[in-house]
This record gives C-alpha cells, structure tokens and sequence, in this order.
C-alpha cells in the first residue's frame, strides 16, 4: 500500500543515504532484515519534504499505536476505534502545526490501511493499483510468529506562503494515539536534511 509522492520519493531517497549510511542497496539481507524490524509497536515514521511552497508528510505506524490492535475490525467497539482514529489523522492540521512564520496550510490527507473498509479510504487511495505489474504490497497485513501485523499511513500535503521561513514542526501524535512512544523523522527542506527522534516529553522538530 506504498502512496509516496514522487516529490516526496525524490527528494528524500538520496538524503537519506547520508542520514542512514548503514543504506546498502547491494544488501538485500539488510534491506529485508529493516522491513522486518520496521514494524515494532510503539514507534512510528515520519517522513517530510519541502520542495517550493509544496510541503509533503508521510506517516508510517502499526496499527496497535493507533487504535490499539492489528486485526480488522471484529466488533461494533472495534470499527468505531478505527472511525475515531481515521478521522483524526485526517485533521493533519491539529496534529502537525508548523511556526506561524510560514504559513503553513493543510491541503489534503490521505489515510490508508488493509485494516480499513474500502469506504473510509481517502478519495486519493490508490490501493487498487499497488498489485499490478507484479508488484508486491510491503505493508499487507502479515503473521511473524503467529502475530498479525498491520500498519497504518497516513500521507499530507500542506502549501506554505513563506517556505523559507519554516523552522519548526510540533507533532500532536502522542496526545492524539496514547499507543505512540517514539517517532523517527527525516527530513528535507530544501537544501537541508536531518533527522529527529521524538517522544511524548520532545515533540518538536526543529530545521
């Protein structure tokens, strides 16, 4: 169910080679043995890129930090959590606030998972498409030793009318899903890039 933006996939692919130099494209053992240990309850990813005026987040977490279980909804309890957690992480402008320097709005918002019914996914879910050509759904739901695993992502477009002005983000996740522990961010604005580890007591990034 990968929906990366190709501005977002650009900007951040290289970058991030320099932030995760451990990176090795000719590893393949290492590549499968970080998407296994991607998944782990508790800690999320947040990807952001700026590129002009355009502003793209991306945000990857199991779904136990979100609605506090990885099956699909089994009971009238279970959908209304799942309901209550899609529309918050809709609300992008209350959980991601940038300095009011850069005038930063949010655009759209997208949240996907296996875990949803096809009629809570966002207008611009192209889960329909991700098995074409061949290609294989990495964030499907899937049982490491006989547990199921699932994710949710949510993705964000925001327009800043002064990008260069743009110095901080404070992320609302921790208040919004108790279920979150840790968030680990990379980022690219422009000419810079880093990376940030936030918790409930630090929930600020700064650029």
């Amino acid at each position: 169910m990968s929906f990366k933006s190709p501005v977002l996939t650009l900007a951040l692919a290289a970058p991030l080679m320099l932030i995760a130099p451990w990176a090795s494209a000719g590893d393949d053992h290492d590549h499968e043995h970080r998407q296994q240990e991607a998944h782990v309850h508790g800690i999320a990813a947040l990807n952001l890129a700026l590129e002009g005026k355009e502003l793209q987040l991306e945000l990857d977490s199991p779904a136990a930090n979100i609605v506090g279980f990885e099956h699909a909804p089994s009971s009238d309890e279970d959908q209304a959590a799942m309901d209550k957690a899609v529309a918050t992480l809709e609300n992008g402008g209350a959980l991601f606030r940038f300095n009011d320097e850069a005038g930063c709005r949010m655009q759209t918002a997208t949240v996907t998972s296996e875990l949803i019914e096809d009629e809570h996914k966002g207008a611009h879910d192209h889960d329909e498409h991700d098995h074409e050509d061949g290609e294989t759904n990495d964030h499907d739901e899937h049982d490491h030793d006989g547990e199921p695993h699932a994710d949710i992502l949510a993705a964000y477009q925001f327009e800043c009318d002064s990008p260069n002005k743009l110095v901080r983000l404070t992320v609302g996740l921790f208040q919004a899903f108790t279920g979150m522990e840790e968030i680990k961010v990379q980022y690219v604005i422009e000419n810079k890039q880093g990376a940030a580890e936030l918790t409930a007591k630090d929930q600020v990034v700064k650029f």
